[in-house]
């Protein structure tokens, strides 16, 4: 490697990878950067200063993008998320995996992380994924895959993503899982404004020591590891619940949750927690960039 590792990053939520480079004290030079919500650019412009930011890459003029030594992309979840609408490759948002890819096989970077929900692996009967999946057979590459879940990575969060890993000149060795922290370390204990609960679920199941529920989902569980575990971080403002202190979770707490140690906001807490949920865990990239790199 270089003095400095040049990176671009698609679909770039808050940036994550930026984050986890950060974190690592890894040498970095911030390329590009894409996304199509202003919400998020707005974010991206306040907290990273990479040399170009992409709206629509599924527009953009391959030409024109940089080389980079590592590219990272967390292509769209929601065509094949159990949330959404499971179009897949119907859907709009499921093209941008070939715009990704494009980047791959063009520029040539040394590393690449591509990222989505593991239901991808089985949408459409496995078809979509047996596309992409071959798609990815690139010349040079050793290409591996494997759905890793944020807890298994120091932070107590219950979030399973599926990573696509691709390295140039050698193979390439999945993080070992590490001890996962203490949720009340989580708690943001300086907020402790209570909510009226005006909702007809009842919170009368839940264990007394559970520390975060999402409460979209109390009508299915009733949450029996919420006194060790997070459920998923969401992009859903009013559904992540902190149960000691009767009211939803706050920013702070959904950063911490996702791995973020220090971020500058400049939007809404409606919009920063939509962002939250759905970038990618900095801890899980990190594990995974200390392996690679």
């Amino acid at each position: 490697m270089a003095d400095y590792l040049k990176i671009g990053t698609d679909c770039s939520g808050i940036e994550a990878p930026i984050q986890a480079l950060r974190q690592l004290k890894i040498p970095h030079r911030h390329l590009f950067s894409s996304d199509i919500d202003p919400y998020v650019i707005k974010s991206i412009k306040a907290n990273y200063d990479p040399d170009v930011i992409y709206g629509d890459i599924t527009e953009r003029d391959i030409t024109e993008v940089s080389d980079i030594d590592l590219y990272v992309a967390g292509f769209p979840c929601q065509p094949f998320s159990m949330a959404g609408d499971r179009e897949g490759f119907k859907d709009k948002r499921g093209n941008v995996f070939w715009s990704c890819l494009d980047v791959i096989t063009t520029k040539q970077p040394k590393y690449f992380i591509l990222e989505n929900v593991k239901a991808l692996l089985w949408h459409d009967k496995g078809k979509t994924w047996k596309t992409i999946w071959t798609s990815l057979q690139l010349e040079g590459y050793i290409v591996r895959w494997k759905v890793l879940n944020t807890k298994d990575y120091g932070i107590p969060q219950s979030r399973e993503r599926l990573f696509i890993v691709g390295k140039k000149d050698g193979d390439f060795d999945w993080p070992f899982p590490t001890e996962m922290d203490n949720i009340c370390d989580y708690v943001d204990h300086t907020n402790t404004t209570r909510r009226k609960w005006g909702r007809k679920t009842s919170l009368d199941l839940i264990r007394p020591d559970a520390t975060f529920v999402d409460i979209d989902f109390l009508h299915y569980t009733h949450y029996p590891m919420a006194h060790k575990i997070s459920p998923c971080v969401l992009a859903r403002p009013s559904s992540l619940w902190c149960v000691p202190y009767h009211r939803y979770a706050t920013c702070k707490e959904m950063f911490k949750l996702q791995g973020f140690r220090e971020f500058k906001q400049v939007v809404s807490n409606s919009q920063m927690k939509k962002q939250i949920g759905n970038s990618m865990s900095v801890n899980v990239l990190a594990a995974i960039l200390n392996e690679l790199l």
